[in-house]
């Protein structure tokens, strides 16, 4: 099985942190808060808020049946497909299945 491609938006400082740290780490100030990642490309950015706070995308790439594992923790399947809230107390176990880690600057 191929390794899963998941990625988070967020800010310059946030993506920065988590290219350091090679994981996912809490909004800063949010941090007892779920953690939303998506499958790739499944986001437009355009819909998410203030740019700044958005600005940047970190590709996750993740062992195989990640996927999976993320299924139970789905939002709202029917308009909101692809798209998962990590629950805080559960980010050290998805950090677990990280491979990689890579920060893109949005256009």
């Amino acid at each position: 099985m191929p390794n899963e491609i998941f990625e988070p938006y967020c800010s310059a400082e946030e993506a920065s942190a988590s290219e350091k740290n090679k994981r996912l780490l809490p909004r800063p100030n949010h941090e007892g808060q779920p953690k939303w990642v998506a499958e790739k490309g499944m986001v437009n950015p355009k819909t998410l808020g203030k740019r700044k706070n958005y600005s940047y995308r970190i590709e996750i790439e993740t062992r195989p049946g990640t996927g999976e594992w993320l299924r139970k923790f789905e939002i709202k399947p029917s308009n909101e497909p692809f798209r998962y809230a990590v629950p805080a107390d559960r980010l050290d176990e998805f950090n677990k299945k990280i491979a990689d880690i890579r920060i893109v600057k949005r256009r």
